[in-house]
């Protein structure tokens, strides 16, 4: 079988984030039906996902160079990762965070069998991208690979074929034998995990079974293909021994951990959310990141970023949220600004020449709100009075956008339009009645900033909903009134990169309706005028304060990030929730 593609890189790179992805979803999904802090749970993804990348990378360098790394941009640039390296270390993320945040078994039975299926999952990447390449083989299931792969290249400095040969001699597709193994190990834990009697045996259990396995493995693996293939003993490459040393030292811990100690050493509860611990832990793993931000590729960045910010603007919300801080909230809050200083340094950007470019944008709104809308008027001792009737709202909405970017200076001009969708089921607290609407909408717009001043329009053309406060009709069945077409428009004063005083009418993607539709906000960019900015505001009809972050994973990756807090005004039966706002942007066609 011939592997037939022109970006191997690619495909490598999709798989890697598909694992980390599937991972973070998993561990997320897990944690909201468990209950747990979700706070805490991103900056425990947040710091495996850091100490599994460090660990793949550093495996594989000389100590001797660790020094050149460390804080800079090397001259050297080491492509090679070791699993083994990055599971090792990524065990230690676990660990170290499951002491910090008190996370028990649960969590660490998870990741028993989450780990290995992630692997699993980027190890289809490794095949695409023919690295950890197998030996020369006839079988029916051999693969050949094309010019620009690692096998290719490997072949024919070695000998095994000419300049004319545009494929790879046959080998073994190993990785894709390590992908099935990695998939049944995942599968045994899972169905395993309750026979177990210490909290942490079903972990040791899976890292048993995979150094086991991946010592067999390593017999079907070409020597050429990793960078451990220098020492032999008794015929064997010592890092092949290793593996078989570091799998039988396991089985013997958890023979010894399951039988013959007493004492479990995991705790069983989740610690309290402590905001002056979870910020200094930020500001660490910040520090981390600066420090090796010389090795992460982009797509490695987007591997942990896709983790941190969440946490980062869950931490900013408990600090507003938190009595033991409240009278040092903003110099608490802009704390914060350090890790966001950090990822705009480690994006390498190259922005100032481009003066055009497209962006497509997607998104979702989700939350619920309360109001009360005044009827039935009637003549009182004091005037008018009026019977009231209170509802809530629960609301989820979806959207796509496409727009145009050019720039001219310190000019920027952006017009395009975006499309959403979704529902919002209201219910009468009085009666529980309740009932769902379908909302949808076309959004043109157009916005022109300079460096002083910026101002926008656009309209909203659908099945919108907006809340009404009061109506003249002697009763009422629902708390909105349904618009057909509805502006929006925007103004700044003020530097962006410095700060910024912005007014909105609508300009909330994916939409502002059924009740973000205006807002008031103080920001900065940080010194950059576009691209980067951390806000801090008020939703006017509800009095609402939010915070909200944008900014750059890579010089096309996006992601916007908004937490409205929960209303002031909590009408009687009402669980009122805060409402958040999530996108991502992607940017290409540059000129």
């Amino acid at each position: 079988m011939k592997i037939v593609t022109s970006t191997p890189d690619y495909y490598f790179s999709l798989f890697y984030l598909l694992a980390f992805a599937f991972v973070f979803i998993m561990v997320i999904v897990f944690s909201i039906k468990r209950g747990y802090h979700l706070q805490s749970v991103l900056l425990m993804i947040t710091t495996i996902s850091l100490l599994t990348i460090i660990g793949s990378r550093l495996f594989t360098i000389p100590f001797s160079e660790w020094n050149h790394i460390i804080g800079s941009n090397p001259l050297v640039n080491y492509n090679n990762r070791s699993a083994i390296g990055a599971l090792l270390f990524g065990i230690i993320g676990l660990l170290i965070s499951q002491k910090l945040f008190g996370f028990g078994r649960p969590i660490l039975d998870l990741y028993g069998w989450l780990v290995p299926v992630g692997m699993g999952i980027q190890k289809i990447g490794c095949f695409m991208n023919g690295c950890c390449y197998g030996t020369q083989s006839d079988f029916l299931l051999g693969v050949n690979y094309p010019k620009g792969t690692h096998v290719h290249v490997d072949h024919f400095s070695s000998g095994l074929i000419g300049s004319n040969n545009t494929f790879s001699q046959s080998v073994h597709p190993v990785q894709l034998y390590e992908t099935i193994g990695l998939f049944i190990i995942g599968y045994v834990a899972y169905k395993t995990h309750h026979i177990w009697k210490k909290k942490a045996s079903a972990l040791l259990f899976t890292l048993f079974v995979f150094f086991s396995f991946r010592f067999f493995v390593e017999f079907l693996r070409d020597p050429m293909s990793s960078q451990f293939n220098v020492h032999y003993f008794l015929g064997l490459r010592v890092f092949q021994w290793l593996i078989l040393l570091i799998g039988l030292l396991l089985g013997m811990l958890l023979l010894i951990y399951e039988k013959y100690v007493r004492v479990d050493v995991i705790k069983s509860e989740q610690n309290t959310p402590f905001v002056r611990v979870d910020l200094l832990y930020i500001l660490m793993v910040s520090v981390i990141i600066y420090l090796f931000n010389g090795l992460f590729t982009t797509f490695e960045l987007l591997a942990i970023w896709m983790k941190f910010l969440p946490a980062i603007v869950l931490t900013i919300y408990f600090v507003f949220k938190n009595s033991e801080v409240k009278k040092y909230r903003l110099a608490t809050s802009s704390l914060m600004l350090i890790p966001l200083f950090v990822m705009s340094q480690s994006i390498h950007k190259d922005s100032t020449k481009v003066e055009k470019y497209k962006r497509f944008d997607i998104g979702t709104s989700i939350g619920s709100f309360s109001n009360e809308v005044l009827y039935n008027p009637s003549e009182g001792e004091c005037g008018t009075s009026y019977s009231s009737e209170t509802f809530e709202h629960v609301y989820r909405v979806g959207g796509a956008g496409y727009s145009q970017i050019i720039k001219k200076g310190n000019n920027i001009t952006r017009y395009g339009v975006n499309l959403h969708g979704g529902t919002n089921k209201t219910t009468i607290l009085s009666t529980n009645e309740d009932k769902t609407n379908f909302i949808y909408g076309v959004n043109p717009f157009i916005k022109y900033d300079m460096n002083w001043f910026g101002i926008g329009a656009g309209f909203q053309l659908g099945n919108i909903k907006k809340n009404i406060n009061k109506t003249e009709s002697s009763s009422v069945s629902d708390a909105q009134k349904t618009h057909n077409i509805l502006p929006e428009f925007y103004v700044r004063f003020g530097r962006r990169d410095i700060l910024d005083i912005d007014y909105n009418y609508g300009f909330l993607f994916p939409s502002p309706y059924p009740t973000l539709n205006q807002r008031i906000s103080i920001g900065s960019g940080f010194g950059y005028k576009t691209d980067y900015s951390l806000r801090y505001g008020y939703f006017l009809p509800l009095e609402t304060q939010f915070i909200s972050v944008q900014g750059l994973i890579n010089e096309r990756f996006g992601i916007n990030m908004m937490y409205i807090f929960k209303e002031d005004n909590v009408f009687e039966n009402h669980n009122s929730k805060g409402k958040f706002v999530f996108g991502l942007n992607y940017r290409f066609g540059f000129k």
